[in-house]
């Protein structure tokens, strides 16, 4: 817009000094009066024949002055022009990148998209004693929230080194590295959902067992952790439009080794908690009460002691 604005200018004073008339060009170098001399002139009616001795008819001289004169500014303009063009033409010629930049900020979109709409069918189906056909429509969501998390991880990764602006910005960034400890707190919680449909529905498949329906403390269980993930998901947006925009960049802290470390530890540590939660769950976890009482009055009679029904029977 300021290169616009200067070839603007230096075109139009261009143009006037092309229509500008020959005898304002030059005059003192053509009379050989002085400025100071031609300022004591009087432009009254009196004066007009001192003046007339300074007026000579144009010549081809004087259109090669007025030419050269007019042609000055035209130069500098074309110059200019040219020169405003230059970054110009160097920006086209870096755009290269564009198209796969743009790929690969759809498939990053897209993919958080689906991730979404993914988690979001999980929290509002899982219910406890759902027959076998809603449990394997949601073993398909959450199929396809792996598969869209896979190119959500790919996609960010160019973008952030190849299309984006360059990793040692977000390598500085401090909210960047909190949207991904947010990015990893989602990934470790979505484990626990994943490894329990793949521990009910392996067995299943195989013949091994029986379906059996969700209880409700599992069922519970899942729809706790899923909110968690929809609440991740949430702050990741906010996040990096604070991240994009430069907010709390700082080079004073060894951010890029603090982020990476804070990442590791909270997948590893979270991922294993959920992991093994999963796969050491048992449906006695559950809790109900007719089972402690039934295990409390197996542990009374393996010790030899009559239970009060044993003792009724007896009596009777």
């Amino acid at each position: 817009m300021k290169f616009a604005t200067v070839a603007l200018f230096l075109s139009a004073a261009g143009q006037s000094l092309a229509f500008a008339p020959s005898s304002s060009l030059n005059l003192g170098s053509r009379t050989g009066v002085s400025a100071a001399s031609a300022s004591k002139l009087s432009l009254s009616n009196d004066n007009k024949e001192e003046l007339a001795q300074f007026e000579f008819p144009a010549n081809d001289e004087d259109s090669n002055i007025v030419d050269s004169n007019a042609s000055a500014p035209l130069a500098a303009f074309t110059a200019i022009a040219a020169t405003a063009g230059t970054p110009l033409a160097a920006h086209a010629a870096g755009t290269g990148d564009a198209i796969p930049s743009a790929i690969a900020a759809y498939v990053h979109y897209l993919s958080l998209f689906a991730i979404v709409g993914a988690v979001t069918y999980e929290r509002s189906t899982i219910a406890a004693g759902m027959d076998k056909e809603t449990e394997d429509s949601v073993a398909l969501a959450d199929i396809t929230l792996g598969i869209s998390g896979t190119t959500l991880l790919v996609s960010g990764y160019y973008r952030a080194v190849e299309y984006g602006k360059g990793w040692y910005f977000y390598s500085h960034e401090p909210i960047f590295w909190a949207k991904m400890v947010a990015l990893c707190i989602f990934g470790a919680a979505s484990f626990f959902p994943t490894a329990t449909i793949i521990k009910r529905a392996v067995p299943v498949a195989t013949g091994k067992k029986e379906f059996e329906p969700m209880s409700e403390k599992l069922a519970t269980r899942m729809k706790k952790v899923l909110n968690a993930e929809i609440v991740m998901l949430g702050s990741i947006p906010l996040l990096a439009t604070l991240m994009s925009r430069g907010v709390g960049y700082t080079e004073s802290i060894p951010v890029q080794y603090i982020g990476p470390a804070l990442c590791a530890v909270t997948i590893g540590g979270l991922g294993y908690k959920y992991i093994n939660e999963a796969l050491t769950w048992t449906e006695d976890d559950a809790g109900s009460g007719s089972s402690g009482s039934s295990s409390s009055e197996a542990v009374i009679n393996d010790s030899g002691v009559k239970s009060p029904l044993e003792k009724l029977q007896e009596a009777n």
